[in-house]
């Protein structure tokens, strides 16, 4: 079972929800303009402006989920990282070794017999 998120974690995880729509929305729009330029100049007609417009809407989509999607993975995982780092530490472990496999994250402090 886990424990209820201590105000600051929630604080974090909404700033990190509004950056992951930033972004996306940001990446969205440049993907959409990059492929709706053709559109825009009046380059392209008829079934063209269509086919160029329907490319821009999906490359769009797909780039905002994507980010979104991204960020948000990362976010989970670092806070997952730090939860069971402070789990270690609790315990009387080393928190150093979380989540390497049982190896210190640094270089140079591995114990003598490894």
């Amino acid at each position: 079972m886990r424990r209820s998120r201590s105000s600051s974690e929630r604080e974090a995880a909404t700033v990190e929800i509004v950056y992951a729509a930033a972004a996306g929305a940001v990446l969205a729009a440049v993907g959409f303009l990059v492929l709706a330029i053709p559109v825009l100049a009046g380059q392209a007609h008829g079934e063209a402006r269509k086919g160029w417009f329907t490319a821009a809407v999906i490359v769009a989509a797909a780039a905002f989920c994507g980010r979104v999607a991204v960020t948000l993975r990362r976010f989970e995982r670092q806070s997952r990282l730090r939860e069971q780092a402070a789990a270690a530490q609790a315990a009387g472990g080393d928190p150093a070794t979380v989540g390497a496999g049982g190896q210190p994250s640094q270089p140079g402090l591995t114990s003598p017999d490894s």
